[in-house]
């Protein structure tokens, strides 16, 4: 981009945007968008689009009970800076903010299109990850829908929890999956059914899951495909 987005001009159009959270666990509702924005993500607390009048651009808008989360954000891509790993941050109003539009599919898109993730794209997180950390930040809640794959080559968004304190076990539980299941049985072609990863999903966030019991569950899924 030459020129930096207006802000106020993306904030009227933001007034058109109705994001609701049912479950703080589970991803928010899009009620209303403007025609030109096209959804690209929903996460738990917000969701993404893409002005068809300026695709460069990503719009983050919360729903109203995380607001907070808003000011959070922003301060973290201010800390990171600009970078290769991340989006490049523009700017924000009260519950949304501009940063750069990166293309490719997440993990998740990936699994279940039945594209391949290449190793690389792992050695790729863990380098942002490490770059996020030399930057005074504590990178979290690193899952398949904000790891983003193009062109052979992985990059992270969605940094609004970097900020956690503890040992967050997603990214290194996930790499762990990557090296021990998706390398040996994955073949051209192959797909994971969404409802396959929904269910993973919410075992992993359940009392009876995490880093311990993810071998036992894993060999209950190979067994169902394979």
């Amino acid at each position: 981009m030459s020129e930096w987005p207006n802000v106020e001009e993306i904030r009227a159009k933001v007034s058109d945007v109705r994001v609701r959270s049912v479950n703080p666990r589970d991803p928010v509702h899009v009620n209303s968008h403007p025609e030109t924005w096209r959804v690209i993500g929903v996460g738990n607390s917000a969701a993404v689009f893409q002005p068809k009048e300026s695709p460069e651009l990503a719009i983050k808008v919360y729903a109203p009970e995380f607001a907070q989360v808003c000011a959070q954000e922003a301060g973290i891509y201010e800390q990171l800076g600009e970078n290769e790993f991340f989006p490049r941050y523009y700017g924000r109003g009260e519950r949304f903010l501009v940063i750069e539009y990166r293309a490719g599919k997440n993990l998740y898109d990936c699994l279940v299109q039945g594209v391949e993730i290449p190793e690389q794209v792992i050695h790729d997180v863990d380098t942002a990850i490490e770059f996020a950390k030399e930057r005074g930040l504590n990178p979290s809640d690193i899952h398949v829908k904000n790891v983003l794959v193009h062109g052979g080559r992985g990059f992270l968004v969605d940094v609004s929890d970097y900020r956690n304190e503890g040992d967050c076990k997603r990214w290194p539980d996930l790499k762990a999956a990557y090296y021990q299941y998706y390398r040996e049985l994955y073949r051209p072609g192959l797909t994971i059914p969404a409802w396959v990863l929904e269910t993973i999903r919410k075992w992993y966030k359940s009392p009876e899951g995490g880093s311990s019991n993810i071998a036992v569950f894993a060999e209950r899924i190979i067994r169902m495909f394979f």
